[in-house]
């Protein structure tokens, strides 16, 4: 695994990490950038991240959007936007990626946001496919559990994130966020239209461009990304060559929810058949 930092347009730096075969053999298979959940850093995904380039990927990027390394003054923790991280630090993450291995096929893996930020970056294009994982609209009128969530945003979240410049750690929301991040995400989720109805992300209108093949994961346990959130974002990707796959607790082998996947003890159950996917499709 090696580490490394990509510039932005906008001058933010993203820590990421590049991961290729230990077996010290490059892979035959596509290059495959995975793009993170909301409060989630990248080391949440080494483990996923080395299999991957094990079982024949030729390279696999994780990365963190900005701010989730902590390293934003404290007024840029009021100005950034979670948009950005779609509109601006997702493609400059591809075009590292692209210029450092030129022409080889690209595959793309996003978990929760990391599903949604493919149509709003404009680089579709670049994707031979994309797979999303326990990723939907965000509406919490979709989950299981919408006023627990509501509250902990809204009467909990909210004043502690503009007193503080950022939603911290102890909110139990993953890691923290800045404020003008969390702040734009929670507007999101309290619209049953998401960033759909947002007027502030005009690039919500790239999604009907988007024609990628694509593929719908999710988990029955999940109760933020459940059938109906999944399906609604699916409904904005309508364009895409997509199918949804759907575990049932039966095929699992035990709880997945929202995070669980990227657990080793999926490694001999879940992993082959996403890898399956991703590298040889």
């Amino acid at each position: 695994m090696e580490d490394i930092v990509i510039s932005t347009p906008s001058g933010y730096s993203l820590p990421a990490c590049l991961y290729e075969s230990n077996a010290g053999l490059p892979g035959a298979g596509p290059l495959v950038l995975i793009s993170s959940a909301t409060a989630v850093p990248r080391r949440y995904y080494r483990h996923f991240a080395q299999y991957l380039a094990d079982k024949g990927a030729r390279a696999v990027m994780t990365y963190d959007y900005r701010g989730i390394n902590g390293e934003l003054r404290h007024l840029d923790n009021y100005r950034v936007r979670m948009s950005d991280w779609a509109v601006i630090d997702m493609p400059a993450v591809i075009s590292y990626l692209r210029a450092l291995f030129p022409d080889h096929e690209l595959a793309g893996f996003g978990h929760s946001f990391g599903g949604q930020a493919l149509g709003l970056t404009g680089r579709h294009g670049d994707f031979e496919r994309y797979m999303t994982l326990c990723s939907g609209s965000g509406y919490l009128g979709h989950t299981r559990e919408p006023e627990k969530l509501w509250r902990g945003m809204n009467l909990i979240g909210l004043p502690l994130a503009l007193s503080l410049g950022k939603l911290p750690r102890a909110a139990g929301m993953g890691e923290p966020l800045p404020f003008g991040a969390f702040n734009q995400w929670r507007r999101w989720c309290n619209s049953p239209d998401y960033f759909m109805s947002d007027e502030t992300v005009p690039e919500r209108d790239r999604f009907a461009d988007v024609t990628t093949t694509m593929a719908f994961v999710g988990f029955e346990d999940d109760d933020w990304a459940t059938r109906e959130s999944t399906e609604a974002m699916m409904r904005w990707y309508a364009r895409a060559n997509g199918q949804l796959r759907w575990f049932d607790r039966n095929e699992t082998g035990g709880s997945v929810g929202h995070f669980g996947f990227f657990r080793p003890d999926h490694r001999e159950t879940l992993w082959p058949q996403i890898a399956d996917w991703l590298i040889r499709n």
